[in-house]
């Protein structure tokens, strides 16, 4: 588990100080796929970058499995990294290393002997289905191809952590949809517990158990994706929800549900809806259903 307690972080510019967190708290079970979301200049990815100490907080504790990663020896903090992996909106590849070598290459800084080190990352690039491009160059790749590599690099230390630091951002919405079906993968073969930094409330609601909405350095709302959508509380959430909305859902003869309309336990009545075609969305609208205890079900 990772907890964050009243962690802040603050930046001297000149004569004057800039608050990038103040009194952040939260609490990221292991195995979810933990969302905090935010505009530009909200603080994400310092926070993100706080729970490994890439940046070392002002204030504040970071708990990693109960243990203050703050105050640990350099040596116990290098050996921790280990099971935090990180992907980037940049990908952060090797120009002048194959797609194999960049896989192994936190393996051989790890002293990894070469050759287990190239079966361990030949798995891997199975696992993220780039196995047959194992020879090419980061340039000879796509986009999605880059970040597929970078997600498999991250993985060859078994970390039980994957931070995601915008790791969509640069790519077009299909290969979005496709590199977060592959992180979701992971998060429910390989039980790896997944925090993803976005500003898109789409990247949210695809894949994400939890979010925590981040705004003016603070946290000022948190919840399960069901519930944040259906009841955002704060201004900035129903500002990046309302945006997310604009998009038209298809609904072509999909899956219909019925509605037990009653008050004071007399039925009153039934009404059917019909579903969107994009499964995340229409499994979204049952999540709701369900946690507020609506009668439905779903007809043949």
């Amino acid at each position: 588990m990772i907890e964050l307690c009243h962690l802040a972080k603050t930046y001297k510019d000149q004569d004057k100080e800039i608050v990038a967190l103040e009194d952040v708290n939260l609490r990221i079970q292991d195995g979810e796929i933990y969302g905090i979301i935010g505009l530009s200049g909200a603080g994400k990815s310092t926070l993100v970058r706080c729970i490994n100490l890439l940046e070392r907080p002002t204030a504040g504790q970071v708990l990693i499995d109960g243990e203050d990663i703050t105050v640990i020896p350099r040596k116990r903090l290098l050996e921790l990294r280990r099971s935090i992996g990180m992907i980037f909106q940049g990908f952060h590849l090797l120009e002048q290393r194959s797609v194999l070598r960049n896989v192994t290459f936190p393996l051989e800084v790890s002293g990894i002997k070469s050759s287990l080190a190239k079966d361990k990352a030949m798995e891997l690039l199975d696992v993220v289905g780039l196995s047959q491009r194992a020879s090419s160059y980061p340039s000879q790749l796509s986009g999605g191809q880059k970040q597929r590599v970078a997600i498999a690099r991250a993985l060859a230390t078994d970390p039980k952590y994957l931070l995601c630091d915008e790791a969509t951002s640069a790519l077009d919405p299909n290969t979005t949809s496709s590199i977060l079906d592959l992180l979701k993968k992971i998060n429910q073969t390989m039980g790896v517990t997944i925090i993803v930094i976005t500003h898109e409330m789409s990247v949210i609601d695809q894949i994400c158990d939890k979010v925590a909405v981040l705004d003016q350095s603070r946290i000022v709302e948190e919840g399960k994706v069901s519930e944040v959508f259906v009841n955002p509380r704060s201004k900035i959430a129903r500002e990046l929800i309302l945006r997310n909305r604009k998009t038209n859902y298809a609904i072509h003869n999909g899956r219909r549900i019925k509605l037990m309309l009653q008050e004071d336990d007399v039925r009153q009545g039934k009404i059917t809806l019909e579903l969107p075609d994009e499964s995340h969305e229409a499994n979204r609208i049952v999540a709701w259903l369900k946690e507020n205890h609506i009668e439905w079900k779903e007809e043949a």
